[in-house]
């Protein structure tokens, strides 16, 4: 039995709370570590309802009551909980973004692999269908070569002085804004699907809507990878999806792939449109699912340090394009 930790217990550890429900008998909820001591009392009973209530996670590896932790911190602590609990030998599924600079990736890097210990990202998106699909049948050569991805991820956030962003508002805490944030999930779908290393990125950023956030509130992205695709990824708390745009889109010599959710079609050069409903899978169920999976049956992650990282570099790549105007080679 897996001893598991959660650690910060807000908003975001909610959408966890089922994925823990769905690997009992495999995995149990011993402890829950936040700031604010209700938070964590409340994923305590949404869980096992016996977790050990904590308001550091220092003081919870040195009592030795976990195997693993679930980091859902704001992004600047990250760095810090990931490779102290690499160092006590806890395993980590941790909240994106992995961190906030290549430097803190690299020490995490160094945390994990010296320590031997599994590191799942908490890509989501990535344990849905049609995300999850596509991503099989890219790889199975049902498109052949890949010539353009887009992937979408945008929302309406609200807007005006009146928004409290709390960290999230603060470039020291946050890292950006929307494209380190939001924009996380389009970009780790962008790469999954393009099946091939990034080498160059070109982004353009703006906050259109959001005076109260330091950073910024949309995001449009391009970048080229080794295998000669080019992928665009979009992402705006400014406004929501635009109309016509799937999550995920894919155009490959033999056709298209595209789709959201539950649902994805494939369009060959010649014939008629497939449409697929596909089993329905809470994204945030199927990544806890494969972390209990990786630690039990020793199953190498789908999205972990490697995923994390080249995620990392593309967005700070992105934020350096902005920032200097010109494409950065990574």
């Amino acid at each position: 039995m897996i001893r598991v930790g959660l650690v910060g217990c807000g908003g975001i550890m909610g959408a966890h709370v089922p994925g823990w429900k769905a690997v009992e008998g495999r995995a149990v909820v011993t402890a829950a570590c936040d700031v604010n001591e209700e938070n964590a009392k409340r994923r305590s009973s949404e869980t096992s309802g016996s977790a050990a209530i904590y308001a550091d996670w220092k003081a919870m590896l040195a009592d030795g009551v976990v195997d693993a932790i679930d980091c859902a911190l704001p992004h600047h602590l990250h760095r810090d909980a990931i490779v102290q609990a690499a160092e006590a030998g806890k395993h980590v599924i941790t909240e994106k973004p992995l961190c906030m600079s290549l430097a803190e990736a690299a020490d995490i890097e160094s945390a994990v692999t010296s320590n031997g210990v599994v590191l799942v990202c908490a890509h989501n998106q990535m344990f849905e269908p049609a995300p999850r699909t596509a991503r099989r049948w890219i790889r199975d050569g049902r498109l052949g070569r890949v010539f353009s991805l887009r992937t979408v991820d945008c929302f309406f956030a609200g807007g005006g002085n009146t928004v409290d962003w709390g960290w999230r508002g603060k470039l020291d805490t946050c890292g950006g804004g929307c494209a380190i944030d939001t924009g996380y999930h389009p970009t780790y779908m962008l790469i999954s699907l393009a099946n091939a290393a990034p080498t160059e990125v070109v982004s353009f950023t703006a906050n259109y809507n959001q005076p109260t956030l330091e950073g910024d509130d949309s995001a449009q992205t391009m970048v080229r990878f080794a295998n000669g695709a080019v992928g665009t990824l979009q992402t705006s708390w400014g406004y929501g999806v635009p109309n016509g745009h799937w999550q995920i889109a894919a155009i490959g010599e033999k056709g298209q792939i595209y789709g959201r959710g539950n649902t994805l079609y494939f369009q060959p050069l010649q014939g008629e449109v497939e449409k697929h409903e596909l089993e329905p899978e809470n994204g945030f169920v199927g990544e806890i699912k494969h972390f209990v999976d990786c630690i039990v049956d020793g199953v190498a992650p789908e999205q972990g340090l490697y995923e994390g990282v080249t995620v990392l570099k593309v967005i700070l790549g992105g934020y350096q394009s902005e920032k200097e105007k010109r494409v950065i080679q990574l």
